[in-house]
C-alpha cells in the first residue's frame, strides 16, 4: 500500500470524524466532550480501514474490474455491512440508543399487527440501521477516494483515462526514501529487493509488470512500462516496440520475416519492431561494430 495514500486517507478519516463530532448537538449521558471525539474518531476510522482494505483487494481483480472507479465502487458497497455490523457492536456495548430504538419500533409495528418471531424483528433493524448508514458511509469512501485520482494523474498515464486506470498501480507506488542510497536508484529499483547488481539489457511489457534482464538475472517488477522506458539511460538503448526496451550491446542485426521486421539480439533471441521505430532502430544497428554483425549471421 502507497505510503502517501495511507496518511491522507487517515487525515481525511480522522478530519470527518471530528466534524461529526463537533456538530452533534447532543451527547449521551454523562459523556465528556473528549469521550465524544473518541466514539467518532474509532467509528470512522473503523470505516475507512474496512473501505482501505476491501480497496487493496479489489485492486487485484483482473481487467476491467481492477480499474480505479470499479474498485471503489466494490469496496464501498462491500465495506458497508461488515462497517455496520461492527457499529452495531460498538453501540450495543456502550449502551447507545440507536439500535434498541429500532429494535423497540420493530417490535411495536410487529404488535400492532401479526405477531413476528424476536429473530425477525432484530434482522429487520440491522438492515434499517445499514440504510441509515449508507449515506454516512458512501460519502465518506467517496472523499477517501479523491486522493487516488490524484494520484493516478500523477502517474502520468498517457494511454489511460485516469479513472480507467489499474488501481494496483496507484497503490504500488513507492514514496522516495530521502537517504543516499536511494538518491543513487531509479524509480523502479527501489522496487527491487535487493536492487539490480548489473546494467538492464531488456525490458518487456507484461500487463501491469516488466521484465528486466540483466547479464547476470532475469527479474519481474511492478511498474508501468513507459516509465522504466524513461528512467533507463537513452545512451544506452532504446525502445524498439510498445513492449520492448533493448540495450545497443545486444543488438546483432535487423530482420524481415513474414512482412515484419524483427531485431536480432546478440544471444540470438528476435524481438518485434514497430513501425513506429523502425527508421530509428535501422540508423542504430547499421552504426554497430562489424563484429557484432557477424557474430549473428
Amino acid at each position: 500500500m502507497n505510503r502517501t495514500y495511507t496518511i491522507q486517507a487517515f487525515c481525511l478519516a480522522l478530519a470527518s470524524a471530528w466534524l461529526l463530532a463537533s456538530t452533534q448537538i447532543q451527547r449521551p449521558d454523562n459523556w465528556p466532550l473528549a469521550g465524544l471525539y473518541l466514539y467518532w474518531s474509532v467509528r470512522i476510522l473503523l470505516e475507512a480501514g474496512l473501505f482501505v482494505a476491501f480497496l487493496e483487494l479489489f485492486a487485484r481483480l483482473p481487467g476491467a474490474w481492477g480499474q480505479i472507479r470499479w474498485s471503489v465502487v466494490l469496496a464501498a458497497l462491500v465495506s458497508l455491512v461488515p462497517f455496520a455490523l461492527a457499529v452495531t457492536a460498538l453501540d450495543l456495548i456502550l449502551g447507545l440508543p440507536e439500535l434498541n430504538e429500532l429494535v423497540r419500533t420493530s417490535a411495536s409495528g410487529a404488535a400492532a399487527g401479526s405477531a413476528q418471531p424476536g429473530g425477525q424483528t432484530h434482522i429487520g433493524s440491522f438492515l434499517l440501521e445499514i440504510v441509515y448508514l449508507s449515506d454516512n458511509h458512501l460519502v465518506l469512501c467517496a472523499l477517501l477516494s479523491i486522493p487516488l485520482f490524484f494520484q493516478s494523474m500523477k502517474l502520468g498515464a498517457r494511454d489511460t483515462a485516469p479513472e480507467t486506470a489499474p488501481l494496483v498501480d496507484v497503490l504500488e507506488q513507492v514514496d522516495p526514501v530521502p537517504t543516499e542510497k536511494h538518491d543513487r536508484e531509479s524509480g523502479y529499483q527501489r522496487h527491487l529487493e535487493p536492487p539490480l547488481a548489473n546494467p538492464v539489457l531488456r525490458a518487456e511489457a507484461q500487463e501491469h509488470y516488466v521484465r528486466l534482464t540483466t547479464a547476470t538475472e532475469n527479474r519481474m517488477v511492478l511498474y508501468r512500462f513507459n516509465d522504466i522506458v524513461a528512467e533507463l539511460p537513452g545512451d544506452t538503448g532504446m525502445q524498439v516496440h510498445r513492449s520492448h526496451w533493448v540495450a545497443f550491446e545486444t543488438m546483432a542485426r535487423l530482420v524481415r520475416e513474414d512482412g515484419r521486421l524483427w531485431l536480432e539480439l546478440t544471444d540470438g533471441e528476435r524481438i518485434p519492431v514497430s513501425r513506429k521505430y523502425a527508421e530509428d532502430v535501422r540508423a542504430k544497428v547499421d552504426t554497430l561494430p562489424q563484429e557484432g554483425k557477424r557474430a549473428a549471421n
